[in-house]
């Protein structure tokens, strides 16, 4: 498949230059030269496995506040790559070496990135695009792309052989000509990417004034995996369910589902060990908030639309709290009178959903995968949203594709996360996910 933008493997390949010379000139002096070349390895391993986690090998719109996020992500991969240099000698030479490492990787990415924002901005040139299909997809796909300026990219036009589009045609992106003028339209626009956006299947006719008319130099998607890939979502509009039903009956699958319920146990009694200080200290301030029982149970859909009881601890008054209530669906505020005191730290670091360990060693959740929801949500998306079932087909997730990507989605953006993840899911992906959902909950950035 072709990638949307070089840029970021060019980025990230500055990016690891400066990682490896910042540990080199940091360490020469004071690491033997046996073990600096591996040394380097692991600071560039670490530092590019942080930065990828925040997002910096995307392509994405650069604001003012990820100076500070690229300052935090150095931070917290030098803490961790320092690591085992402490632990052969801790001391004040040894902060200082780490100090001078993370200043320099910092500088050097910091000014790599002002330097292709320059670049991006007045010299970089605009890839043209041109869509073949004028309908409901192609206007979609245009939308998406124009309000994406970092993927530098313009719409140029549509090719659309249905002359009731073209006459009804309302969009401020004009319609170029036929499928048989794409040759001249995409020469005089200097076209470098085509999207096919077309409904129905093309016939041969179409396909051959295509096949001539597109030079092998210009790039082709597939409307649907364009816009998977520039919103990481899968547009349901233009799915079936085929590749979805092979992909989790074939052996592969099976395969993946027995290691996938070997890590979900690993993983769940790796958190509950580590985390049982905090979730001692949870449950007794809980107990002393208000008296009443420490944990907090709801029903939710599971795997198939089983359903099961989700525990999480109880951050709200007992008598405040209705039945019905879904706080993974409805937005609470920070000062919310219902949320006793203590509780409010922990909503904020996702401390009260440490419980559903419990849940996947029972095999009712795992640790990634889409978010249950409760019996009444399930039936009312079930007959609004086509395909809304498909996202029960695995193991709801303690966290999924959709935590880390959006915050407050709509049903219709949480299923399109849910089923891209769903076909995309492998055991590497699973890890970098449920990375990504820590970082943000110790940042304190996960709803």
């Amino acid at each position: 498949m072709p990638v949307i933008s070089r840029s970021v493997f060019v980025l990230a390949a500055v990016d690891a230059l400066i990682i490896m010379f910042a540990a080199l000139y940091s360490f020469i002096s004071f690491v033997p030269v046996s073990i600096l070349f591996y040394l380097m390895l692991w600071f560039l391993l670490i530092t590019m496995l942080v930065l990828y986690i925040k997002g910096f090998y995307e392509v994405r719109k650069y604001k003012p506040a990820d100076i500070y996020l690229l300052f935090e992500g150095i931070t917290i991969a030098t803490v961790f790559a320092g690591i085992p240099l402490c632990l052969t000698g801790f001391n004040i030479i040894t902060v200082l070496l780490l100090i001078i490492d993370a200043v320099i990787t910092f500088s050097g990415i910091l000014a790599v990135r002002i330097i292709y924002l320059i670049y991006a901005k007045f010299m970089k040139t605009t890839k043209n695009v041109l869509i073949i299909g004028a309908g409901q997809d192609g206007k979609l796909i245009a939308e998406e792309i124009q309000s994406r300026p970092e993927l530098g990219m313009k719409v140029v036009g549509f090719l659309d052989d249905n002359m009731n589009t073209i006459e009804d045609e309302d969009s401020t992106i004009p319609i170029l000509g036929l499928t048989c003028d794409s040759e001249a339209v995409i020469k005089d626009n200097n076209v470098k990417i085509v999207i096919i956006a077309v409904k129905s299947r093309m016939d041969t006719t179409i396909l051959t004034d295509l096949i001539k008319g597109i030079p092998l130099a210009v790039k082709v998607w597939r409307m649907p995996k364009f816009y998977e890939k520039i919103t990481h979502r899968y547009l349901v509009s233009k799915m079936t369910v085929n590749w979805l039903f092979y992909a989790c009956v074939k052996k592969k699958a099976l395969l993946f589902a027995y290691i996938k319920r070997f890590c979900d146990i690993i993983a769940s009694l790796a958190i509950i060990i580590i985390t049982s200080p905090l979730s001692l200290i949870a449950a007794i301030g809980i107990k002393l908030s208000d008296f009443g029982p420490v944990f907090f149970t709801q029903t939710r859909i599971g795997k198939f639309g089983k359903p099961f009881k989700m525990i999480k601890f109880r951050t709200m008054y007992q008598d405040k709290v209705d039945a019905n209530f879904d706080d993974d669906l409805t937005e609470i505020k920070y000062d919310d009178k219902r949320i006793m005191p203590f509780c409010k730290i922990l909503r904020k670091f996702h401390i009260d959903e440490l419980p559903q360990m419990i849940n996947i060693l029972r095999g009712e959740m795992s640790i990634v995968g889409p978010r249950p929801v409760r019996e009444e949500v399930y039936y009312e998306n079930r007959e609004k949203l086509p395909y809304w079932e498909c996202r029960n087909w695995v193991r709801p997730g303690w966290c999924g594709w959709q935590q880390v990507n959006s915050c407050e989605p709509t049903s219709e953006e949480r299923l399109e996360y849910d089923l891209y993840y769903i076909k995309h899911r492998h055991i590497i992906w699973e890890f970098i996910i449920f990375i990504q959902f820590v970082a943000k909950v110790i940042c304190g950035r996960c709803k």
